[in-house]
Formats: C-alpha cells, structure tokens, sequence
C-alpha cells in the first residue's frame, strides 16, 4: 500500500522548535527520550528538577535506602492477563491507522515484536502490515470499524475501549482530511468525512452488559480480554465490575493524556490525574479481594521510568506509553496532528503514494532502542530500592514520599506526607487570560464549532498556573456506570429559564464598561437574535436599545424610571426593595450583590424579600478582596436551599445568576452550573473572542460574524461537556449537580465550601 512513488525516506530527527508556551512534553523530556532512543543505554536514575511539572506525580518521591541494599541484577519481566508476558512492564499504547499515517503503526508494532511488549492498535481496524505482527492487542471499539472476528483474532489479546482519557464520554474523532483512500478502506467508511465514534458503546450500559460483551469476545477468540477506560469520578467501581466480570485487566488512561484529535474544552476539563486514579483503583481492588490475577495498566503523560516506577508503586502492574513512543519516532509536539500535515510524517494523511515518508528501518530502531534504554532506566530505579524484581515494587506506596501537596491528597495516594502544601491557591504568575485562553477564544469566534486540539493538556492546574478556584475543578466522564449522551448524534437540550423567560443556553451578557455604543447595541442585537439576555444599564438605555428591551437586564436606581417591555429589572443590593415591587408587579426583579464574604452573610434575607433572582457580580469593586465566583456561587447556592418559603426552599423559586470579566468560557460556565449557577454571564470573554481593544475601531459587520460564531461555539463546548457527563437537559439535570465535579489538589478547605468531592474518592 505504501510501496509505491516514494520520493524521499525520512531517518533523522528533525530540529526541535523553539517552546513559547508552557508544554507538559518540555523540551529537556524531549531530548531525554531521543537520546533513549538513539543509544538504547540508560541516560539517568532521577528525573532532574527542569522536567518536573506541578501534578501530583511529579511530588513523589522515592525513599532513599541504604547502598548497601542496592540490586545490581533486576528481572524486569512481567506477566500479565491471559499468560501474557512481557520482557519489561511496558504496554505501547493505542494509536490508530489513520491518527498515525501507517509506517509509525507498522513500526510500533515491529518494535513490540522485538522487544517482547505488547502494542495496542487503536481504533479502526488493521493495517494489512501490523496485522502479520504477533505481539499486538487489537482493539474492539464504539464504531466496531474495520472490526470482524477475523480482526479480533489476530495478535494476543483484545482491548475493548470504552474510553480514552483525551476526551472519557466522548467517542473518536478523526477528521474528514484524514480520511483517505487507504483510511477508508481500513476502517470500511466514506472517503474525506468525519469520522466520529459513539460516544457509549450502544450495546454496553451497564457493568452487566460490559460482562456480556468480555464472555462473548473470550468465546470468539480464546483470548485475554482488557478494558481501557479514561480516568473520571467513578472508575473505582467500573474497575471491580470488570474484575467481576472476567475481565483481564484493565487500562487507566489518565487526564491530559495524548490524542490525535479531540474537542480542547473536553480534553482540558474531564478526567482525573493518572495516578490518583491508580491509587484508588488498587486500594478497591485489594479492598473487594479482586486484585489477584487482575491487570491494570496505567497511561496518560508517562514520561520517563521514573514516572512509571511511582505508578507501579502506587498499583500498576505495567504503564501505557503512548506520546513518549511518539516523540521516540520524531514528534516535536506541534498539537497539529488533526490537521494532517505532521513535520515528523508521523500524523500526516496516509496517502497511497506519499511523496515523502518515514523510513521503517530507522522507526523500528528508534523504538527498540527506545524500550531498551527504558528497561535499563527502570532496572536502575528498581535496583536503587533494593529490589530484585520489578513485579516487587507494584504497590509499594511505602517506598514513597509526598511533598508540597495537601494531607488529602497525600492520604487519597496513600502515601506518607513529608512537607505540606506551601504554594498558594491561585498562582499569580502570567496574566488571568493565557494566551492560549485568547487563542481558544479567537478559534471559536472564527469557526462557530467547538475547537480540535491534539496531543495532551497544557492547561492548569499542572502545567499552566491555576487562575481561579475553577481551574481545580474537573468534570466526569460518563462511561459504563451510565452512559454518556451523544452530542454528534443525540439532542442534548441547553435551554435555561429565568423567571419565566426561555434562554437558548445558560449564558448572558454581563455588564460592559465603557464600551462604545455601536458595540453596545450589537451585543443586544445579537442577544435577541440568539435567545439570549443582556445585562445593561439606565444610562445606557436608549432608543437604539429599546428594540431589544425584552432580551434586557436593565439596571435601575428609581423604580418610577423603568422602560416598557424591559425583560428583568435589576437593583443593587443596598437599594430598598419594597417601592420596586410595587411598582413593577409585572416585572422579574432581580437584585445585584459582590462577591464577597460580606454578601454571603446577608443573601439569605435578601432571599426573604421577594426577589425573583440574584446576580453575583464579579466586577463588582469591593473591599476587602473579592471572593472566587466558584466558592460565592456555590456557598450562595447552598444557603439558599437552606431558606423555606411555603414549605420548599426558597431556592426553587428564585433564580441565581453569577457573571462578569471572571467567566472565562464554556469550561468555567459547566462547572458554576454544577456549583448551582441558572445562568453565567461573561463579558470580557466574548470582548477578546472577537478582537476588540478599547480606542480601536472595530468593523461592525465582522465583529458581529465573530460574536454570533462565539456563541454558536460556547453551546457547542457546553452540548459537549454535557453529553461527556450523562447529563441530556441542563436545566433539570446539570444545575446544582456537583456530583459531576471533583477537585484536584484543592485546599480542603475550600473544596469544603464547595461541597465537592477530591478526586478519587
């Protein structure tokens, strides 16, 4: 298939490009798994500091031991379900033909061969080449492409994947460009169209079900069965179904883990880290008398044989590599891999002729020496804590220490807690809108469509630095324990209602300061056309913005004031609010408070005085400082439901509301609608989606195509985020929902406030 008209090989690695922003996959990790690869020796023992990000991983450390217990000779071999064994606890992980263009397949899995690992195929059936390949897992997904018993007979076992840590309640995405002659042909689908798995398997919604499925693939094939999952609030209990079912094993793919193409609001907000998930996956297991005979596999940002010698210690039999394979055979991580064009033509379209290609010889090579150099890293590891056999480590949370995290997270991780967490809540590092906050922004007002990123996270809390209580805060991955909710296929519905008046989406316009009127006006203007509200004020009220008063929040200082037609009428909070309602008895009254501990104090009696809602205003000014909008939101949330009117709470009768320059898009929206948000409002979001800078003319006509696509493009994020979740209607099944969010490293005591659970418990 590849043969043919071949112009250049390419058998070199070309140079790395200078990082301008914050990357997990640092250029020194880069140069450490290249020289892996080049020399097949080991380079180093410890990970030196330059290559240690913020996650919890990268705060272990291993217990120094006496030299005198030091191994000089370690058995690295491993065994694993179904009488698998493994020359060293390294799984290569599952990448597609069609995400990688064919030779890094076929080399990935020559590789596995010669080492004596195991590869995974991915999604979409078999390249003709690494289907000859023994040492491979084939892998059974939501699509079944490319799938038939003649498929899943090949190689040593199969790996049902349920989900991915990328992008867990959402299916795989390949994007129409890739989809090539060769592609469709492989996968058995239409040439140049997206090609989108389910998001559940439709066959698979319960444990029971999953049973069904392992018992009838071990009948068809007489092989081991393993079930890969992405790493979300509850696969604890998916991980003892599966061992309950006779399942083999299982496959942990972390948070932040590599992709070839998923929605980036997806990839940067749903999951939880790789080895918080290990952690109470293993303590389960032990805990249900599970763990014996049953193999996890641990994956997602394992960087280095350090990285995979805490995650055995922490419970993993073996460890995933995917991305680290990938820099191996030349990535230099340009997250560009769904657009096809890969300067390392590893990720670019599979074409039946390609004018330039990688040279198989020299891939096969950099991998095999890749997975040498790593056995011997890790036997240096291993031998320095006095071990003899690598299989000794898995568990040994005793070899570890934490440092420079909290008691809860340390305790969640079983391990013992040297030095507290120092750092502050929210590092004030760089500015509070990242530059690749502005670029995500910038994408959806150009496209309207949710935006495709590749490769792993970058975001915050671990790589780039936290800015809000948010950036803690992840969401869940629906898989197996109930199903996920389509949003390519399925209807999620967004709709909101506020007192009455029906918003497309939980999204408002909050308050603009000192903006022009034209742009004023076209706010309102495309609130209207979009079903949406706009938060403004009296001073700025006039006829051009009368054609839009029923999509207005108009605030008011005299209650004699107040235009025909307005949609809510809002006040401060200091304002009385009796005159108001007499003279609007018609009219949903809303009342505007700070962010503040102050304001929490007293929202319980302004609940008390007949309001329709409250506004939580973040660009409020207020002293002391301003509190987070996630803790205001939810402490707020929480103490209205404690307040009863004619015998049910005050809170489902009157709406609350939070917005202003804090929202920074559909990611901080889900997450204050699970903290009891109805609606979120932003500002200075849609201010840098669409390019305006105070004092520069903007054209109107353009500013508005941007504005209408940002919407268009937040709903999408939020359809997404929702039907990863499980959650069909966002009224009536996301508001208050905090069991969909977990904290990551979060102070106690403000996950306390919030009333969220830490991840992995």
């Amino acid at each position: 298939m590849f043969q043919a008209a071949q112009q250049s090989l390419i058998d070199h690695y070309i140079n790395l490009p200078k990082q301008t922003l914050r990357e997990f996959w640092t250029t020194a990790k880069i140069r450490h798994i290249r020289r892996l690869a080049e020399s097949g020796r080991a380079n180093r023992v410890w990970t030196p500091e330059d290559e240690l990000s913020k996650r919890p991983l990268d705060r272990l450390r291993f217990k120094p031991i006496n030299e005198s217990n030091i191994r000089l000779e370690v058995d690295t071999t491993t065994d694993i379900g179904g009488g698998i064994t493994l020359s060293t606890p390294l799984y290569l992980g599952d990448m597609s033909f069609g995400s990688l263009s064919g030779t890094a397949n076929i080399a990935i899995a020559m590789a596995a061969e010669l080492t004596e690992t195991l590869a995974g195929t991915g999604e979409g059936g078999l390249h003709p080449e690494v289907a000859k390949v023994r040492r491979i897992a084939v892998q059974w997904a939501s699509a079944r492409f490319g799938v038939d018993a003649k498929v899943l007979n090949r190689g040593l076992a199969v790996v049902i994947k349920i989900g991915q840590g990328a992008k867990p309640g959402i299916g795989g995405h390949l994007p129409a460009a890739k989809v090539t002659e060769p592609i469709s042909m492989t996968r058995r689908i239409p040439l140049y169209k997206d090609a989108i798995s389910p998001a559940p398997h439709h066959d698979i919604y319960s444990i029971e079900d999953l049973g069904q499925r392992i018992e009838a693939i071990k009948e068809l094939t007489g092989k081991p069965v393993f079930v890969k999952v992405g790493a979300t609030n509850y696969v604890q209990y998916i991980a003892t179904g599966i061992a309950r079912m006779g399942g083999d094993g299982i496959i942990l793919d972390g948070a932040g883990a590599g992709t070839g193409a998923a929605p980036t609001v997806v990839r940067d907000n749903i999951g939880i880290p790789i080895e918080i998930a290990v952690a109470s996956v293993d303590r389960i297991l032990r805990r249900e008398g599970l763990r014996e005979n049953f193999t996890v596999i641990a994956g997602g940002r394992v960087s280095n044989p350090e990285d995979a010698a805490k995650l055995m210690a922490l419970g993993a039999d073996c460890v995933s590599v995917g991305t680290a394979a990938l820099i191996a055979l030349g990535c230099v991580m340009c997250h560009k891999c769904h657009l096809g064009y890969c300067p390392a033509l590893l990720t670019n379209k599979a074409l039946p002729n390609p004018p330039r290609m990688l040279s198989l010889d020299w891939a096969v090579q950099r991998l095999v020496n890749f997975v040498k150099g790593w056995n011997e890293e890790l036997k240096l590891i291993v031998g320095t804590l006095g071990l003899r056999r690598v299989r000794e480590l898995v568990g040994r949370r005793d070899l570890l220490e934490a440092y420079s995290m909290w008691e809860e997270t340390a305790s969640i991780l079983g391990v013992n807690l040297v030095s507290g967490c120092s750092t502050p809540l929210v590092a004030g590092e760089g500015g509070y809108w990242s530059e690749r906050r502005r670029t995500h922004l910038t994408a959806l007002a150009e496209n309207g469509v949710p935006e495709i990123g590749s490769m792993g996270s970058c975001g915050p809390p671990f790589v780039e630095p936290p800015k809000a209580v948010c950036d803690y805060l992840v969401s869940d991955g629906a898989q197996v324990t109930r199903p996920s909710i389509d949003p390519y296929r399925e209807e999620i519905e967004i709709a909101s209602y506020l007192s009455g008046i029906r918003l497309s989406a939980p999204i408002f316009f909050s308050h603009f300061k000192s903006l022009p009127k034209g742009l004023v006006e076209l706010f309102a203007k495309v609130a209207k056309a979009h079903g949406l509200m706009m938060y403004t004020t009296l001073d700025e009220y006039d006829d051009h913005l009368a054609k839009y008063a029923g999509n207005l929040m108009l605030a008011v200082d005299d209650p004699m004031s107040i235009p025909e037609n307005v949609g809510v009428v809002v006040i401060d909070a200091w304002r009385e609010s009796k005159p108001f309602r007499e003279n609007v008895p018609d009219k949903p009254l809303y009342v505007r408070i700070h962010s503040s501990e102050q304001s929490l104090t007293s929202i319980q009696e302004l609940a008390r005085r007949g309001f329709d809602g409250i506004i939580i205003d973040t660009d409020l000014t207020y002293s002391p400082a301003t509190l987070d909008v996630a803790v205001m939101t939810a402490e707020a949330d929480w103490s209205l439901r404690e307040v009863f009117y004619g015998g049910s709470p005050v809170r489902n009768q009157l709406n609350l509301l939070c917005g202003g320059s804090a929202i920074r898009g559909a990611d901080d929206i889900f997450k204050l609608l699970c903290l009891g948000a109805d609606a979120v409002g932003l500002n200075r979001a849609a201010l840098v989606a669409i390019g305006y800078e105070e004092g520069k003319d903007m054209n109107l006509h353009e500013a508005r195509v941007k504005l209408e696509n940002f919407i268009l493009g937040l709903k999408g994020e939020i359809r997404l985020l929702a039907g990863a979740a499980g959650v069909s209607s966002i009224y009536t099944s996301l508001v208050g929902n905090r069991e969909l969010l977990r904290s990551v490293d979060l102070d106690p005591a403000i996950r306390s406030r919030l009333k969220v659970k830490a991840a992995g418990t």
